[in-house]
């Protein structure tokens, strides 16, 4: 008895789920239920498309902060190099004012003056050095972004041309669906009339 109460509650289960996938399938087939179908892929196809450019306009910002470094350290390195210039004149100067004055070699390497001059000379080469590797570093790094970005630019087309695929594939299954429900109608119509007649 149990078993049996059991099967007719499956049995009245499958016919309501029958009964409501059937009737699913009748509204999926409606036009304007397969179009708002079309809509909603569109739309999130464009969300996702309107997140991917903020992403990409992110890399874009990170390449132009890059730029904007190394233009900032292409400045500093030409006044580092004017510096530098400056010391090694001003070495120069130093050491023909103390051979003039008669100083020995060893007299003018343990000048106050000279090692100041020698000291800025050594610290200006250090400094260049270091921002001309972060210069080379950063240009490397834009570099990157510039293929990354490029690479997300062809992205971006290919889902754009995407989008514009679906809505057509969208205008042509609602005419599909259309023209099919028109055909099993006459075909109805016309087998009604060969049933009369």
């Amino acid at each position: 008895m149990f078993g049996a109460l059991v099967r007719w509650f499956k049995a009245l289960g499958y016919l309501l789920t029958g009964q409501i996938d059937s009737a699913r399938r009748v509204i999926d087939a409606n036009p304007h239920v397969v179009r708002a179908k079309y809509d909603q892929i569109v739309r999130e196809k464009i969300s996702q498309i309107q997140i991917y450019k903020q992403a990409v306009a992110g890399l874009i910002a990170q390449q132009e902060t890059k730029i904007a470094t190394v233009k900032r350290l292409t400045e500093d390195v030409q006044q580092i190099e004017r510096l530098k210039a400056g010391a090694l004149a001003k070495a120069k100067q130093t050491v023909e004012r103390l051979q003039a004055s008669g100083k020995s070699k060893e007299a003018i390497h343990t000048d106050e003056d000279y090692k100041k001059c020698l000291a800025a000379y050594n610290d200006f080469s250090s400094t260049l050095s270091e921002k001309q590797e972060r210069i080379a570093e950063n240009e490397r790094d834009i570099e990157g972004y510039r293929k990354t970005i490029g690479e997300h630019k062809v992205q971006l087309q290919q889902l754009l041309r995407d989008v514009e695929k679906v809505k057509a594939e969208a205008s042509d299954a609602v005419a599909d669906i259309i023209t099919a429900k028109q055909e099993r109608d006459l075909a109805d119509t016309l087998a009604g009339i060969a049933k009369d007649g």
